[in-house]
């Protein structure tokens, strides 16, 4: 239910029955259209997204591009002691994840992208179990004409020493490995160019039952850069989670300076 302050002086009619919607009705507004409607009516034509803790009406729901981000409910506090310069990057993320676009495969092809070309092209899949869907998804992506610098893999469901039967030809891999002795919705890996070296940041990479993260810092031709994943399993603490993000983040800046 939207709290927008200025709904306090609206009178206007609602949509779905044409009745006044008064100033002290319970309202549901649609966040992409600012559709409005009596609560009542609209409990069964719109729809709220967990992912970015907004509502939607069906028409809207039903042309949005549906993206996750874990980063939607922070906000920068002056009065927190926690460094702002790591609050920044996590508002460019959000940003970045915000304005995604869906793409077709004809689309994508068309798009001049690839092995040393600028800017890096990077592929990032919840592949949901290397062992039950690895094969199905580079049959997609060897329908690309492009290949992408880097491929970011979440939910492998393997440890670090099964990597190898897993190989992408043209790719270099690293792995971090399931939580122990969790057998669903964990693991990381990341896909580099073979022509890249990349090894793993072992401070910026870690495992725990709330976050997951995999770091490497990747050189080609005298540039360097710092390239990292984060998984928040579904069943983890949120509040942890914030935490450990907003370290791993104010950690990366200082390496990457």
């Amino acid at each position: 239910m939207d709290t927008n302050p200025n709904l306090a002086t609206m009178r206007e009619p609602c949509e779905n029955c044409s009745k006044d919607i008064f100033t002290h009705q319970k309202v549901l507004m649609c966040s992409s259209c600012n559709k409005i409607l009596h609560h009542k009516c609209g409990k069964n034509i719109f729809e709220y997204d967990q992912t970015v803790d907004q509502w939607f009406c069906c028409d809207c729901r039903a042309m949005k591009v549906v993206t996750y981000s874990p980063f939607s409910s922070i906000s920068y506090n002056k009065y927190s002691p926690d460094d702002p310069e790591a609050y920044a990057e996590i508002e460019k993320i959000k940003n970045s994840l915000k304005n995604c676009q869906h793409m077709s495969n004809k689309l994508i092809n068309a798009k001049n992208f690839g092995f040393d070309k600028r800017p890096l092209a990077i592929f990032s899949n919840n592949i949901d179990g290397m062992a039950q869907n690895f094969d199905t998804a580079l049959a997609k992506l060897s329908l690309l004409r492009n290949k992408f610098d880097i491929l970011a893999i979440t939910e492998t469901n393997i440890n670090e020493s099964h990597k190898d039967l897993y190989k992408i030809p043209g790719y270099s891999s690293n792995f971090n490995s399931k939580y122990p002795n969790k057998h669903k919705g964990s693991g990381i890996g990341i896909y580099f160019n073979e022509m890249y070296n990349g090894n793993i940041i072992d401070e910026l990479t870690m495992i725990s039952p709330d976050i997951e993260t995999l770091f490497l810092e990747i050189s080609y031709k005298g540039i360097k850069f710092i390239f990292g994943v984060v998984y928040r399993p579904p069943s983890g603490n949120l509040k942890n989670f914030h935490q450990h993000i907003e370290k791993v983040f104010s950690m990366s800046s200082s390496k990457a300076t």
